[in-house]
């Protein structure tokens, strides 16, 4: 499934907070975790028509017991004015997202496993789910190999960019029986 047509937040399509994300982003390259988050990226409206177009995908379960359990689907984001948003602020030409869509509900998880290393480059995270406890679980999560974890908390209607370096890597916290009940929904690419 596409959308081609995104709402964005009017504040992140003053030039001047383009600028201020840009710099935030590149700046903090120099950082363990260079890593941007935007909350209320998107407009209410968009935001909530997002959220139904992405639950209603077809959902696959997709099970290798040494690396992930989790549902996914694709989608795609084609809109001009997201692309040139990314493409602003990462400095690379991005005229399309192929995302992976996933739901998580309880005993899902991602772990790291040296067999499904992913390349580097930069992570683009669309958290979609309002009121996830990080009690929960199902939490993405950088880490440099070094026991340093960068948790990304969960926010409904909020963006996320990641330059994931070479030692960089994420896994999803598995999601426990404390949001049995719950459902967590996810697009994540990798440009």
């Amino acid at each position: 499934m596409a959308s081609d047509k995104v709402e964005l937040n009017p504040v992140y399509l003053k030039e001047e907070t383009k600028q201020k994300v840009r710099k935030s982003f590149l700046h903090s390259a120099q950082s363990d975790l260079p890593a941007v988050l935007l909350k209320d990226f998107f407009t209410k409206n968009f935001y909530e028509e997002l959220q139904k177009k992405v639950s209603s995908l077809h959902f696959t379960k997709d099970t290798v017991v040494l690396h992930h359990s989790y549902q996914i689907s694709k989608f795609t984001i084609s809109s001009p004015e997201f692309c040139e948003f990314l493409s602003f602020v990462t400095k690379k030409k991005i005229e399309k997202v192929n995302l992976s869509a996933y739901l998580l509900t309880w005993k899902d998880y991602q772990i790291l496993n040296d067999q499904y290393l992913e390349k580097s480059g930069i992570d683009i995270a669309i958290d979609l789910t309002d009121g996830w406890n990080p009690e929960w679980g199902g939490i993405v999560t950088y880490t440099d190999g070094k026991g340093t974890v960068y948790p990304l908390v969960p926010t409904g209607n909020s963006l996320a960019l990641i330059e994931r370096k070479r030692n960089l890597h994420k896994y999803i916290q598995y999601a426990n029986h404390y949001g049995k009940d719950k459902k967590r929904m996810l697009l994540v690419a990798t440009v």
